[in-house]
């Protein structure tokens, strides 16, 4: 539900309601003072995959620093089944999407959470929603800038777009300072998923992921055939092509331009049965897309494409943040805007195979 006008009516009249002293929010010394008594965080990330992923070593930070039974997170749900058995999370909470939130206003009300952590999310309307859930506390997300500055009590961190430092810095860190805003200094800054992490050896698999939310992010089909064909000739591994029913035709094609006979597992598994192939795989090979950071906060070793239009779409922001190189490996374009495709397999394959020697050793 998002008629038309609805975002600058639902916007504008909380803003007037804010000005007029009618839904006044805390500072960051106000803030501060709420957690010396004990009140509970909500981390939000209700976008894409990847951005809900990116927020786990903050989850994790205040797990460990405050207490477990002090942290929530708020995702879309068709996320919520990687995080339903987190041992780092008092309560999960999700969304629908832009303005569905039946259910959600009773849930929140019942145990509330005066502070709000906010990663990425739909703004227009999710930020007045929370303040009426009872959230008090607004913290946004370092080097980005929001339709409600006057709401959040760290205006000092956020940078209008234009401006020399606009979205500059990994995801993982930018939200790590909202904690530190509030003295809660990081305990980790790799992504870990630890209840879905396999116990034991690899198998012989490489999982091939090509599909992303974005054309410009999807390398051609001819690319990834040569490629799984060539590590197929390399390893004498199994070749699995994963997405979700979006993916399904672009996987069979992949698989009709191999010479190998791939598994198709696009559209056939949930997201926690992806995260457990991955944590079995020799390698998961994709593009800039939220599986990504699955695979690697579950242990498998990758190998990343990007092709970014912007920093905000770069290894700067959303490369594999501190995890052991030898294991994950990212590969951009030269210039921002330049075609997927100027990445060539002998790159890829090059880095695959190293990839896996390392992680066979």
């Amino acid at each position: 539900m998002n008629f038309p006008g609805l975002d600058f009516f639902w916007s504008n009249a909380h803003h007037a309601g804010h000005a007029l002293g009618l839904g006044r929010t805390w500072s960051l010394v106000e803030c501060r003072e709420a957690l010396l008594r004990n009140d509970k965080i909500l981390v939000v990330a209700t976008t894409a995959l990847g951005d809900s992923l990116l927020t786990l070593p903050l989850v994790e930070t205040i797990s460990e620093r405050l207490g477990r039974d002090r942290v929530s997170l708020l995702v879309r749900a068709p996320y919520t089944g990687l995080y339903e058995a987190d041992p780092r999370l008092h309560r999960l909470f999700s969304v629908r999407g832009k303005y569905r939130w039946a259910g959600l206003e009773e849930k929140l009300r019942g145990e509330p959470h005066r502070i709000a952590f906010l990663a990425n999310i739909t703004e227009p309307d999710l930020i007045p929603f929370l303040w009426r859930c009872g959230v008090r506390g607004f913290l946004r997300y370092r080097t980005r800038w929001t339709r409600y500055p006057r709401w959040m009590a760290n205006p000092a961190m956020l940078r209008r777009p234009g401006m020399p430092d606009y979205a500059t810095g990994h995801a993982i860190e930018n939200n790590l300072a909202m904690g530190k805003a509030l003295a809660i200094e990081p305990t980790t800054h790799r992504l870990s998923l630890p209840h879905l992490r396999a116990a034991g050896p690899h198998d012989n698999t490489v999982l091939l992921h090509p599909g992303a939310s974005k054309p410009y992010k999807r390398w051609r089909i001819e690319n990834w055939a040569r490629l799984a064909d060539a590590l197929v000739a390399k390893f004498n591994c199994a070749v699995a092509l994963t997405g979700d029913r979006n993916e399904v035709s672009l996987c069979v094609q992949i698989a009709a331009a191999m010479q190998a006979k791939p598994l198709i597992l696009a559209g056939k598994q949930s997201l926690p049965e992806l995260a457990q192939a991955q944590a079995r795989a020799l390698i998961f090979l994709s593009g800039d897309t939220g599986p990504y950071h699955l695979a690697i906060a579950v242990g498998c070793p990758t190998v990343t494409l990007f092709a970014p239009t912007d920093r905000g779409s770069s290894i700067e922001a959303c490369g594999p943040h501190q995890a052991p190189a030898p294991f994950h490996r990212a590969i951009q374009t030269d210039r921002m805007g330049d075609s997927i495709d100027f990445i060539s397999v002998e790159r890829v394959l090059a880095e695959a195979i190293a990839v896996v020697e390392a992680a066979q050793v």
